[in-house]
């Protein structure tokens, strides 16, 4: 019995000296690094939830540090016709460009561009960037993106205020050959050109919030045929669903018939599409395309103007005050009338169904631990009323991609 007890009494006893050695942990067996290892082990299994493996499978080495170029490009373009009746302006009608019923528009187009070289690191699918500009003509420039297999959405806003732009003014300076006219007792026709719009006149604000869904998505993979963060072992495609909410704010300073004027747009689209993954050599290189055409079920315009001075060139003939006041004011009121139908395809046009659309275009090249991707977005929307308004924005952005795998 004794030797039982001093057997049990030594086993216990080494079991205490060894019980510090045995709960020495590493980081990621406690505390913040287990929960670190428990979310990467989550999204881990996420990659490969739910999909066909005999089309998609996860990389073996999911995490990569890259080294890419980004460009952006921006268009927006505004056309509208004046609809100002010969009767309203206050002119001698002899004298009036003979030509001038062909030149009652106004148009102006503008662009601008960004390019940027990024440092990243994609950890799962998830990516952080450090962004390094080379040409930076956004003021402000916010995103964020969820790009999964089976659902995704972004939300992106823009402030735009250096922007390249042309303007032709036809209307404008077929009414000022009037005066050319007049002088030369004719009634010759209109000769009109288009003009570089000075830098800082105009100004653009974007802001939209989509959402998509892929419905194959056990066999089609997003993320594989856009990033090259999974393997599209086999091709096949997929049909999609996209919603879209989108405004816009355009500024002009001293572009039209005000001192400042400012375009204002809403819409709401929706609307189905397809996308492919090309699988060549078991994923090895992947080509992706996606269309999505949109309706747009609500689309709204309106505009808003600020006069902060005299838009008159006339100050009156009189010395005395109160007289050219009054000069100065019958002034306006002949004009009145060219003032109040000027916007007239804008304030009172009702908007007319338009496509809008989002398509896509990659291919990802992976060999060794390495990743060579190219992935190009472009997105338009439209607006056009029955008073033959048009407003065309589109953006388009191109990225190339070098990753290194671990």
């Amino acid at each position: 019995m004794k030797i039982r007890y001093i057997v049990f009494l030594l086993l216990a006893f080494s079991h205490i000296l060894n019980a510090p050695a045995q709960e020495k942990k590493s980081f990621w067996d406690r505390g913040f690094g287990k929960f670190l290892k428990s979310v990467d082990n989550t999204v881990d299994s996420w990659q490969e939830a739910g999909v066909d493996t005999n089309y998609i499978r996860k990389m073996k080495l999911d995490r990569m540090v890259y080294i890419g170029y980004y460009g952006y490009f921006q268009q927006h373009d505004i056309t509208f016709p004046i609809t100002v009746n010969f009767a309203d302006i206050p002119l001698d009608m002899e004298y009036l460009p003979s030509n001038l019923s062909s030149k009652k528009y106004v148009m102006a187009n503008m662009h601008t561009y960004q390019s940027e070289v990024e440092l990243g690191i994609d950890w799962r699918g998830i990516c952080l960037e450090l962004p390094i500009p080379i040409r930076n003509r956004y003021s402000r420039s916010f995103g964020l993106a969820k790009n999964g297999s089976v659902w995704g959405a972004r939300i992106r806003f823009k402030s735009l205020k250096r922007m390249d732009g042309v303007l032709d003014d036809a209307y404008n300076q077929a009414v000022m050959q009037w005066v050319n006219n007049q002088l030369n007792d004719t009634h010759d026709p209109a000769v009109t050109s288009e003009s570089t719009i000075p830098s800082g006149s105009m100004d653009l604000k974007i802001f939209y919030v989509e959402g998509y869904y892929v419905f194959n998505n056990k066999r089609f993979s997003l993320a594989a045929g856009a990033y090259g963060d999974m393997v599209q072992k086999r091709s096949a495609g997929s049909l999609f669903v996209m919603a879209n909410y989108y405004q816009s704010k355009f500024g002009a300073n001293n572009l039209f018939n005000h001192d400042r004027d400012v375009f204002r747009n809403w819409k709401v689209s929706i609307g189905p599409g397809y996308g492919y993954n090309w699988a060549i050599n078991g994923g090895k290189v992947c080509i992706h395309l996606s269309f999505i055409p949109m309706i747009s079920l609500w689309n709204h315009l309106t505009l808003k103007y600020e006069d902060n001075g005299n838009q008159y060139a006339y100050a009156g003939t009189s010395s005395d005050p109160t007289e050219r006041a009054a000069q100065i004011e019958a002034e306006r009121e002949t004009w009145r009338n060219y003032d109040a139908h000027y916007y007239d395809a804008v304030d009172n046009g009702r908007s007319r169904f338009v496509f809008n659309c989002f398509g896509r275009f990659a291919v990802s090249y992976s060999f060794d631990r390495y990743l060579l991707n190219l992935l190009m977005n472009y997105r338009q929307y439209l607006y056009r009323n029955n008073a033959n308004t048009k407003i065309n924005n589109r953006e388009a952005d191109v990225q190339v991609n070098f990753g290194f795998r671990f």
